[in-house]
């Protein structure tokens, strides 16, 4: 197993498919995932102190897309720190500044892991552990 990280990756989709097959694959490679269907859900729980060691997250969700949480994220000192992989079907429009990377759904799931690993895998200073937000 690749992953070795004891804080989650936490994955930010609204659309339950996207979200539970990246889930899917992460935990098949030994990572602890939480997830969230909505920015606001995934800022609340990020506030609620829970550790992350990396954001999966989507640009196009409703009432607040991903720029939105990426902003919100970068404004509080808590979370800024925290790396974001933006994970969409759309393209990143030149916002890509302070993400590891822009990755476009439909890559070859072994560039994502790669990617993930890098940033989340062995050595990661993150630690912790939470269950999977449902909501």
């Amino acid at each position: 197993m690749v992953g070795s990280s004891a804080a989650p990756i936490l994955v930010v989709d609204d659309n339950d498919e996207t979200r539970d097959v990246l889930q899917r694959v992460l935990q098949i490679k030994g990572y602890v995932t939480a997830e969230a269907r909505s920015g606001a859900d995934a800022l609340r729980w990020l506030r609620d102190g829970n550790p992350t060691c990396l954001i999966l997250l989507d640009i196009n969700m409703p009432e607040m897309d991903g720029w939105s949480v990426h902003a919100a994220l970068k404004s509080d000192p808590a979370l800024a720190g925290i790396p974001v992989i933006v994970f969409s079907g759309v393209d990143g429009d030149g916002k890509i500044e302070d993400i590891v990377a822009y990755v476009r759904k439909g890559v070859d799931p072994n560039q994502l892991l790669a990617l993930i690993e890098r940033t989340c895998g062995p050595g990661s200073a993150v630690t912790g552990s939470r269950s999977p937000l449902r909501s």
